[in-house]
């Protein structure tokens, strides 16, 4: 869908600098290895030969009639598509499950489990503050957890209010080193596992040379950046964006 609103913002561009061309056809055709284009008036029919001198206004034309058409063809998928998502619905699937007798529910195993099992299940396998650095969290957020920096908090309060089930401080192994990474979250939707980094003083050289290693290290564990790893920074002059928090969270947690 973002990739049809994108091409139909795009294209509506295009037609706005092609709209106060005449309105004429145009009719192309191909003899002996040579393009010709006749000019034909929508009114009467009329065709009219257009040589050299009329050769970018033809273009022009053809340009509109093309985009006209990709307009066209555009609104049609999205019309579709939006039936389509306004019809799926995934938890179609857990009711399936829901619905069977108690009976039934004690023998099946379900395809996909539920998700408030899943929910659970996946915050026991990620536990949080598991981080034995000494200095303690000052800060509370909203789900309770003392963290670090005031950053964090707003992190872990914007992960919060949009339902996101996290962790903080949990304990992951990269390769040969264990790392105590500031964020695990669960995308619900896809069932994704999401580690999120917050670099504080990118400003400080030393501090953000030790980060931008760890975030290689991320990605030659196989988490990628912008897939498996989410970073905000912020440095002494330019403070965490919360704006920007929340929609990284929409982009990957939604």
């Amino acid at each position: 869908m973002k990739e049809l609103d994108g091409l139909i913002k795009e294209n509506g561009k295009n037609l706005a600098k092609l709209k106060n061309l005449p309105e004429f056809g145009v009719k192309a055709s191909t003899a002996r290895g040579s393009h010709q284009y006749y000019l034909v008036d929508k009114e009467t029919g009329r065709r009219e030969y257009a040589g050299f001198a009329k050769a970018k206004l033809v273009n022009r034309l053809i340009q509109r009639d093309y985009a006209i058409a990709v307009d066209k063809k555009l609104v049609e998928l999205r019309k579709k598509l939006s039936k389509f998502i306004a019809n799926y619905d995934i938890a179609e699937i857990d009711d399936l499950y829901e619905k069977l007798s108690a009976a039934r529910r004690s023998v099946v195993v379900p395809i996909l489990e539920p998700i408030d099992v899943y929910i659970q299940n996946w915050l026991e396998q990620h536990p949080g503050q598991q981080n034995s650095y000494p200095e303690e969290g000052i800060y509370r957020a909203n789900k309770g957890e003392m963290v670090r920096s005031k950053s964090e908090k707003i992190i872990a309060d914007a992960l919060s209010k949009y339902n996101v089930p996290y962790q903080y401080e949990p304990m992951l192994e990269l390769g040969y080193n264990t790392i105590y990474p500031d964020f695990v979250a669960l995308n619900v939707r896809t069932r994704k596992t999401i580690y999120w980094e917050h670099l504080g003083i990118v400003s400080d050289i030393e501090y953000a040379t030790k980060n931008f290693k760890k975030v290689q290290d991320y990605e030659k564990n196989g988490y990628i950046l912008g897939r498996d790893l989410i970073t905000t920074m912020e440095s002494t002059d330019s403070p965490i964006d919360v704006k920007l928090v929340e929609e990284k969270i929409k982009e990957f947690l939604l």
